[in-house]
């Protein structure tokens, strides 16, 4: 199963995986999910492959993250940390129970 689609059922978040979007001449590009109430308003798109080169997901006004290969297997505590770390943007006072909001530094 994919991690973050495991994320998602786990930890009660809202997760597309995978995810696609369009390059202004059409082209889809695929990511590999996008965490939504996370990172940023309109959520966060994260690739585990080669990044964005023709950034796309910021063109479209996403947050984003390229992740270590760590983040191919579902380990609870890495992605709390890590959605902690992200800061959540969703409804305020519909923070999951396990969200700490600490950053990591």
């Amino acid at each position: 199963m994919h991690a973050w689609t495991q994320a998602a059922a786990d930890l009660g978040i809202r997760v597309v995986a995978p995810f696609s979007l369009a390059t202004e001449t059409g082209e889809e590009v695929l990511f590999e999910a996008h965490i939504l109430d996370f990172g940023g308003p309109k959520g966060i798109v994260v690739s585990n492959k080669d990044g964005d080169p023709r950034g796309v997901r910021r063109a479209n006004g996403f947050y984003w993250s390229d992740l270590y290969p760590d983040y191919r297997k579902y380990d609870r505590q890495l992605f709390i940390d890590t959605l902690s770390d992200w800061r959540w943007f969703g409804e305020k006072g519909k923070e999951p129970s396990w969200y700490t909001g600490k950053p990591w530094s």
